[in-house]
Parts: structure tokens; sequence; C-alpha cells
């Protein structure tokens, strides 16, 4: 089961390239870059926007990697116990669905709006940028929100709202309340709901998700 030090981790993570891209900036629109004579040089021939989009993607190529990582460095223990059935517990999937992009609004503008609305050349701004980013990763931790974190699209799973039980559809018809409503993660696309999956609690009402053998 995951705690608040692994949620902090994942979510710093995820804000890593906004946090880089802030700092190249704010160098930039200082000129620090150019008291280097070799990046004098190159400035002199390469147009300044073409280094900006070289820089940028180098970011986003490296946060991509490191987000694979991270969440592999996360999960391969943890699939290995499940698939070995040293960990886990058996259950049916009844239904699930992928999250609504609403889930996702909060994210995303605490991604974009720094880009579009800070004046990068200041200290200040920057300071107080991270440490609005620290206040929400914080908020985001505080509340077990781990489900909306984008590390996971980028490395192979999928996460859906589900209603799982480890009981019998005829039991269930006696009972309703056997069955939960959860968010699962999983590196399983589309879920066959005529057959049994391990799963194992992360934290709060998230679980991880994978097939019995």
């Amino acid at each position: 089961m995951w705690g608040k030090k692994e949620q902090f981790i994942l979510w710093l993570t995820a804000y890593l390239p906004l946090l880089l891209i802030m700092i190249y900036r704010f160098i930039d629109s200082n000129n620090f870059l150019s008291k280097s004579k070799i990046i004098y040089l190159i400035s002199q021939k390469i147009n300044q926007y073409f280094v900006d989009f070289i820089v940028i993607m180098l970011i986003i190529l490296f946060s991509l990697v490191l987000y694979r990582v991270v969440t592999k460095w996360y999960f391969e223990d943890l699939e290995k116990d499940l698939l070995a059935e040293t960990t886990g517990d058996i259950f049916f999937v009844r239904k699930y669905e992928n999250l609504s992009v609403n889930d996702y609004s909060f994210f995303l503008m605490t991604l974009f709006i720094p880009l579009i609305s800070i004046d990068h050349a200041s200290v200040i701004n920057l300071v107080l940028t991270v440490l609005t980013i620290g206040i929400v990763i914080l908020i985001y931790v505080k509340t077990d929100s781990i489900s909306v974190c984008p590390l996971f699209f980028t490395s192979g799973k999928y996460v859906y709202i589900a209603t799982i039980s480890e009981y019998s559809r005829e039991m269930e018809a006696l009972d309703p309340s056997l069955r939960k409503s959860v968010i699962i993660i999983t590196p399983t696309k589309e879920l066959d709901l005529n057959r049994k999956f391990r799963v194992s609690k992360l934290n709060g009402d998230v679980y991880y998700l994978t097939n019995t053998r």
C-alpha cells in the first residue's frame, strides 16, 4: 500500500517538465546563458526560437523517459507479486469506464496557466510559482488523488472507474453492498468481465489490477 511519500514522488515527477521549462525560461530571459562562450557562439548561428524548441523538446523527452522509469519502479515488483499470487486478493470486475476529462482539469490548469501567464524573467514570480506548485502537490497528496496522475498514461497503464466484487452475482443480487466502486490502475486495456483478476490496494479507493494466470 502506498503512503504519502510515494504519492509525493509521483506528483513531483508529474510536474517536473513544467518546473524545468520555467527554470529554463527564467535563465534564458535573464541572459544567464549568454555569459558562456559556447552558448554565445551557438546563439550567433542558430535562431533563438529554434533553440527554445530544441530545449523544450529535450525536456519533454527526458520527462517522458523519467515517467516510465518511475512508474516501472513502483509497479514492477508489485505486478510480479500479483502474478506469483503472493499478494493481493481475487476480484471480479462487473463494469468499468474511463475517468472523465473533468477529473484532469485541475492538473491541466496548474500545468498550462504558469506557462502562458507568468513573467518568467522575474525571480519572485518563479519562486511564487514553484511554491504554488508545491502547495498543489501537497493538496493532491493530502486528498489521495493519485488516480489522476498523468504518469500512468505515459507508461502503458490504464485508469478506470470500476465496480469490483469478491462474490458471485447471485450473492450480489441479494446484497448489492458487496460490490465496491473504486478506481483501478491496470496494464490491461480491455478487461474481461467474465474472468477473475488479482487486485492489490494502493491507497484509499485506488487499486492495482492484473490478470490472474
